[in-house]
């Protein structure tokens, strides 16, 4: 006989709560679809975000957790050929242009010097954009500095949006020399 019976049950609902949601933890990461070699890579740019990702604060997975770390890992200067490059977003409809280089954008990036005019500060951070290179199909491979911290950025092309941690640009030109892009946010 047991004297407590409604205690005993009570005990148990914090051990079976614990299970289930263990198994679920283990099944979640077991479906997460990777092969096993993108993993490292996929936890070193978790641990990297230091919470400054717009994904965390609900502004779209379009910059696919790109945003600045702030410089949290430490690095300064040029670490954009071992960072992961900034996601692009295309636009839903690609614009119909008989040529990429429209000439139209409130920004310009020429070479390597960072975009004319300045971007605007947020939260006493600064943007710079530059120019890496230029590719066939009318598409530029810009670099993004925040402060010092070096990302590269996926190959950009007319009507592509870029999140750029507090900064959403979108491409309007792409040019032999140069790109122009607009400030959205």
């Amino acid at each position: 006989m047991q004297r407590f019976p409604h205690r005993l049950a009570a005990a148990r609902r914090p051990v079976s709560l614990a299970c289930a949601l263990g198994a679920a933890l283990v099944l979640a990461a077991g479906c997460s679809g990777g092969d096993g070699a993108s993993d490292g890579a996929d936890s070193g740019a978790a641990q990297s975000d230091g919470g400054g990702s717009s994904e965390a604060s609900g502004a779209g997975a379009s910059d696919g957790g790109a945003a600045s770390d702030g410089g949290s890992s430490g690095s300064t200067g040029d670490s954009s050929a071992s960072a992961e490059p900034i996601a692009v977003t295309p636009p839903e409809q690609k614009p119909e242009l008989t040529d990429a280089c429209t000439g139209e954008g409130a920004f310009l990036v020429k070479g390597e010097k960072p975009n004319d005019p300045a971007l605007p500060q947020r939260d006493d951070l600064t943007l710079k954009v530059s120019l890496e290179d230029l590719t066939d199909d009318d598409g530029a491979d810009l670099v993004a500095d925040i402060d010092g911290t070096q990302r590269p950025i996926e190959t950009a092309h007319v009507g592509d949006t870029i999140s750029v941690d507090q900064w959403t640009l979108s491409v309007t030109s792409v040019c032999k020399d140069s790109v122009e892009f607009d400030l959205i946010d």
